[in-house]
């Protein structure tokens, strides 16, 4: 079959390698469609965390059962499945109070295990118990239900910060995460702010109704003085930094009201992880800065459902899809920002 193969940074190409097994204890998923993630792109330039040589990527995925194990009787050929990131222990401290996110022996699809960018994936039982398999709902389509695992961690992030209706949020990046905040944002009945960079990206959000309220250049305005005077002086309720650059986290410190929340999305590089925020802002204005990672499997039923009903328009997110073939060209256009999301369709 064929997959995309990780060999270290910089090195990623379409190979042919042996088609997995069905194993007795799980089934075998012809793979439909698997989303770029910026975990992908980091892994791409930076190499994986872990110490395999080599892996097959890919962690947002849909696809069909093509066989099923012996000892599977909850599955048949031919039912639709969405797959998400993570697989938990399910028996650590974090797990037995279900915050599944936070496991102690966390894994991960693409890392620990191999991805879905290939024609065929193996789920065993540790993917199909404890990890997070949905089935996917008859009307929505393969390449849409690719987004859930992406919305699944906005949804959750959203939840923990509580966003309310009326409330004004400011997303700070305008890659395909900062999109899919603006629209749960406004799902949720508030007001998003998409605050980017001059660029492919931020003239997306400028020249196409993808949910903003308002959309500010960070390279040209002074934001933090623009999100004060669309909110009367106050500052933001919440801000979201969806983006991997710690100026922008001093900054959502800064842009937020008394008690606002601040929402760390995105996480720093590896090698440079220390931010600078405004301590005494924190303390004086009461502000709360929350880490957001993941989700809770539970999330990713709810994204497939509202992706389904149209709440989450996978059509305004998803620009580019590419065959397995295209790997070197799909990944270009995912990290030189001249698509928003970027879809591998496996078949095509």
């Amino acid at each position: 079959m064929k997959a995309v193969v990780f060999r270290g940074p910089g090195q990623i190409a379409c190979e042919d390698v042996p088609r997995p097994d069905v194993p007795p204890d799980g089934v075998l998923l012809k793979v439909t469609a698997c989303g770029i993630c910026g975990g992908d792109l980091r892994a791409f330039k930076h190499g994986l965390r872990s110490e395999r040589e080599w892996q097959i990527l890919g962690h947002e995925i849909s696809g069909v059962v093509a066989e099923v194990g012996t000892e599977v009787t909850d599955y048949a050929v031919g039912d639709r499945l969405a797959v998400a990131a993570d697989v938990s222990c399910h028996d650590c401290y974090y797990c037995r109070r279900a915050l599944f996110n936070l496991c102690e022996d966390w894994k991960l699809l693409g890392l620990d295990y191999p991805g879905g960018m290939a024609e065929y994936m193996q789920l065993p039982e540790a993917i199909l118990r404890r990890g997070i398999v949905h089935r996917l709902p008859a009307t929505l389509s393969d390449l849409d239900s690719a987004l859930a695992e992406p919305a699944s961690s906005v949804l959750w992030a959203q939840q923990t910060l509580q966003v309310e209706p009326s409330e004004v949020v400011a997303i700070i990046g305008d890659g395909p995460i900062g999109a899919l905040h603006v629209q749960v944002a406004r799902l949720r009945g508030a007001k998003p702010i998409m605050i980017g960079i001059t660029g492919g990206r931020l003239d997306m959000f400028l020249n196409n109704d993808l949910g903003a309220w308002h959309v500010l250049d960070n390279l040209k305005q002074d934001v933090v003085a623009e999100v004060q005077a669309l909110t009367e002086g106050r500052g933001a309720d919440v801000a979201i930094v969806a983006n991997p650059f710690k100026e922008t986290q001093a900054q959502a410190v800064n842009m937020v009201r008394k008690r606002g929340r601040v929402g760390l999305f995105g996480g720093l590089p590896k090698s440079d992880p220390i931010t600078h925020l405004d301590s005494n802002r924190i303390h004086y204005d009461e502000l709360s800065v929350i880490g957001n990672f993941s989700y809770h499997p539970s999330m990713h039923a709810t994204a497939l459902d509202l992706l389904d009903r149209g709440l989450i328009q996978a059509s305004k997110i998803i620009t580019a899809s590419y065959p397995l073939e295209q790997v070197q060209e799909a990944f270009a256009a995912a990290m030189n920002a001249t698509e928003l999301k970027v879809v591998l369709t496996p078949g095509d």
